[in-house]
């Protein structure tokens, strides 16, 4: 009788290479230290060996403890081969999905992460992946009408790192004061372009009043935001800030009475959960996926008509204002968000990794013992 035997594989080195969308540097001069970045890119240090595959990359042969290949469409495929790699992860779904879905070598799985809900910005080599994470709900279900295919999505949330994002002590934050003299401070965290609707938040200045100010943290051109605050009179209490470490994060969240980013877009929003994380009160836009993890009234306040001026000037005061409302929000906010911590979400993405790993590993096994089996009958017969 002819049987096959399936056996516990022995331990093996696991070997990973990642496609960042953008260069390292990049989110180093966001402030993500190479520290982060390198358990980031391999959560609990689940892998042996983890490459970074890029065109981007080309005078550096080592980064937050990846090693360096500088790569493109032409040597793709043979990198793979000759560095021995056991899985293929592309973050987002444009360019580096388009290498890594588009150049698949047989028996290496690859994992895109798609980041963004807008559809547009997804490129459709994704259905040559063999497994996608989406970032929240809404991804999810943008990207479902792309692949049709349910069983190959899974949620991996963003992760916020608790031990960094925390309330600041008390004589940071009055230092703060000291600095920012208004009664009342509302602080916009991102970039400035046209989704993060920075442009509102400076409309709400006239209907607020001299007793608030505003804050903004973000990279991009801050010329069209100073020119609407001194066209509507309110210059003297808009303030710009293009960049900071992300570990002074916390004291701004910290220190502001209201963190309002009333986004038109977003794929996560990792600046709410950091706000919340550090105990602000954080007003923003009734939308996917913000909605998905702030309940109104209890970590946070949601804005229906959040490109209106007025609307959200009602709702950032009653932020400001409200101590009552202020308390309940501070005291569920840290523990709403847990969820969230890079513990947890490194855990849960080391899980995937290992699924996904002995799912290849058993298929790649099958057909090998299969492949011999019918060599050895063929022969017999």
């Amino acid at each position: 009788m002819l049987g096959i035997y399936f056996l516990m594989p022995n331990k093996v080195k696991k070997t990973l290479a990642v496609i960042p969308t953008d260069p390292i540097s990049a989110y180093v001069k966001q402030g993500l230290t190479p520290k982060w970045l390198e358990s980031y890119y391999n959560p609990n240090k689940f892998f042996d060996k983890v490459y970074l595959l890029s065109p981007l990359e080309k005078d550096q042969k080592n980064l937050c403890g990846m090693t360096v290949v500088h790569t493109n469409e032409s040597t793709f495929r043979n990198d793979l081969k000759r560095l021995n790699v056991d899985i293929v992860r592309a973050y987002g779904g444009n360019w580096t999905a388009d290498l890594a879905c588009l150049n698949k070598v047989k028996g290496i799985p690859v994992v895109v992460s798609i980041h963004d809900k807008r559809a547009s910005y997804t490129s459709n080599s994704i259905k040559n992946a063999n497994f996608i994470f989406c970032t929240s709900e809404i991804v999810k279900k943008v990207t479902l009408k792309k692949l049709a295919k349910l069983d190959k999505i899974w949620i991996l949330p963003n992760r916020v790192d608790l031990k960094i994002m925390k309330p600041a002590d008390r004589d940071i934050v009055n230092k703060f004061r000291q600095k920012y003299s208004s009664k009342y401070v509302i602080l916009h965290v991102g970039r400035k372009s046209e989704e993060k609707n920075l442009a509102t938040v400076i409309r709400t200045l006239p209907v607020l009043g001299k007793d608030y100010s505003l804050i903004t943290i973000g990279s991009g051109d801050e010329r069209p935001y100073f020119n609407l605050a001194k066209k509507i009179n309110v210059y003297d209490q808009f303030f710009s800030i293009q960049h900071i470490d992300n570990h002074i994060l916390p004291q701004y969240y910290s220190f502001c009475d209201c963190m309002c980013t009333p986004s038109l877009c977003e794929g996560f929003g990792i600046v709410f959960i950091e706000a919340i994380a550090c105990e602000a009160v954080v007003v923003t836009s009734d939308i996917a996926p913000m909605n998905e993890y702030i309940k109104a009234g209890f970590n946070g306040l949601l804005v229906k008509k959040y490109t209106d001026p007025k609307s959200l000037a009602e709702k950032i005061k009653l932020a400001c204002t409200d101590n009552s409302l202020r308390k309940t929000i501070k005291t569920n906010a840290r523990k709403s968000v847990v969820r969230f911590s890079k513990a947890k979400i490194d855990a849960l993405e080391v899980e995937y990794y290992s699924k996904i790993l002995h799912s290849s590993k058993t298929n790649i096994s099958f057909l090998k013992r299969l492949g011999k089996l019918f060599s050895f009958n063929h022969e017999k017969n």
